[in-house]
């Protein structure tokens, strides 16, 4: 009968499938992005892991808006990681848990938000994962080098698509990678923004 294939292919999914193979009832249980060993993974979509994580170069600077898990998986990574924070307490326990440089910053303009990364430039990922998210993507660009790459999580919100599309203006391709996330039992989109010779080889 349907029913009793349906709760057989639920059974399959939690004991051997994609989501017990990725660590997703574990992440669901603990409230945090984990991989399926327990290992802080960014809480992006799993195809945009499984496409970033074998070109990650140990040489890049990375800033991100935002920290959390991710924070720890990317500066484990790279040469350089610079977050932006502006919750206190938690870019405290983040600054204490990686190898990031965690700015603590008054969150309560894009301005403040956005001012520990002027006079920075050159960065290898730009990744947009805090607030103020249609501001640090129009900031981006000047940030970023020649053939540096904006990621944007959360990027089937329609709020984003302002800053989206300014940076569609500029020059930048969008690849959308949709599909499951830690934690979460909705399917997201991490979205890639990126130029021609970039340092992903898209």
């Amino acid at each position: 009968m349907l029913w009793a294939r349906r709760m057989l292919a639920r059974y399959e999914a939690a004991t051997s499938g994609y989501f017990d193979a990725m660590g997703w009832f574990g992440t669901r249980a603990a409230r945090r992005a984990l991989d399926a060993q327990g290992q802080p993974i960014p809480w992006f979509t799993y195809p945009a892991i499984a496409l970033l994580e074998p070109r990650i170069d140990r040489g890049w600077r990375v800033l991100e808006f935002g920290s959390g898990m991710g924070t720890l998986w990317w500066s484990a990574r790279v040469a350089e990681h610079v977050a932006v924070e502006h919750h206190a307490g938690w870019a405290d326990m983040i600054a204490a848990q990686s190898r990031a440089t965690v700015h603590r910053v008054d969150g309560a303009t894009p301005g403040a938000y956005i001012a520990p990364t002027r006079g920075q430039d050159h960065f290898d990922v730009i990744i947009v994962d805090g607030i103020h998210r249609n501001e640090c993507l129009l900031a981006a660009p000047a940030l970023l080098a020649a053939d540096g790459i904006v990621i944007l999580d959360d990027a089937q919100r329609p709020e984003y698509t302002p800053g989206i599309d300014a940076l569609r203006a500029q020059g930048f391709r969008v690849l959308p990678l949709h599909g499951p996330q830690p934690v979460s039992k909705h399917p997201g989109c991490t979205a890639i923004l990126y130029r021609p010779d970039n340092v992903l080889g898209l």
